[in-house]
């Protein structure tokens, strides 16, 4: 699939998708992986495919797309990791705050006063 075809992949998930684990080690595959990526998405290259890969840089531009490598691990690795988090032993440390709450999250946020990540609840607001 060349990068403008991808617009099947990006229909069906409303946008494209937000992060994209490309595990094959095909410049087909890591192509396609980009192309299906939604506008800010992240793409995570696992592995290296033989020869160069060929970026195109306008989309990933202007789609700000985030492409990251991993040179770290086996297969096996990755199927370990993901069953992990299919049997929900990883949780994301995620704390709701609603809009309003904002100002006091930025005072929590200079104090070091936040364990991970704050969400912004705007459907609260």
């Amino acid at each position: 699939m060349p990068y403008g075809s991808a617009r099947g992949g990006q229909k069906a998930t409303g946008g494209g998708a937000h992060g994209v684990l490309i595990t094959a080690p095909s410049l087909v595959v890591f192509k396609q992986g980009i192309g299906v990526a939604r506008r800010r998405g992240t793409c995570v290259l696992v592995g290296l495919p033989p020869g160069e890969f060929p970026v195109p840089l306008f989309d990933v531009v202007a789609n700000c797309i985030t492409i990251r490598g991993s040179f770290v691990g086996t297969r096996a690795d990755m199927a370990e990791a993901l069953a992990f988090a299919v049997d929900g032993k990883v949780k994301a440390n995620i704390e709701l705050q609603p809009l309003s709450a904002v100002n006091a999250i930025f005072d929590r946020l200079k104090r070091g006063d936040v364990a991970a990540r704050v969400v912004l609840d705007f459907v609260k607001a």
